[in-house]
């Protein structure tokens, strides 16, 4: 016959375990907004490369893939200001 020891059984876990597990939420919850903002951030610069990508673009070629009339005007505006500028500079030379 064996012996065994009778010992109480915690019912909650310890102020340290508890305080421990409060840090570490924390640190996961402020981990995870940090990756969220980080998220919008690359989003956003995708973004804003897709529309140079876009205005870059001819106008000619944005009517032939179906954009919409005002970017088409956009891009059109932009060229013109674009050739003024370089007609200005290599007038200066």
């Amino acid at each position: 016959m064996e012996i065994t020891w009778s010992r109480p059984v915690p019912l909650s876990r310890s102020v340290w375990l508890r305080l421990a597990d409060v840090a570490l939420d924390a640190a996961h919850a402020s981990a995870a907004a940090l990756l969220h903002v980080w998220q919008r951030v690359q989003t956003s610069r995708r973004r804003a490369a897709e529309f140079r990508a876009l205005r870059d673009l001819s106008p000619g070629v944005l009517r032939d893939i179906g954009a919409s009339p005002q970017w088409v005007n956009d891009a059109q505006r932009w060229q013109d200001q674009h050739d003024v500028t370089r007609e200005a500079f290599l007038r200066g030379l």
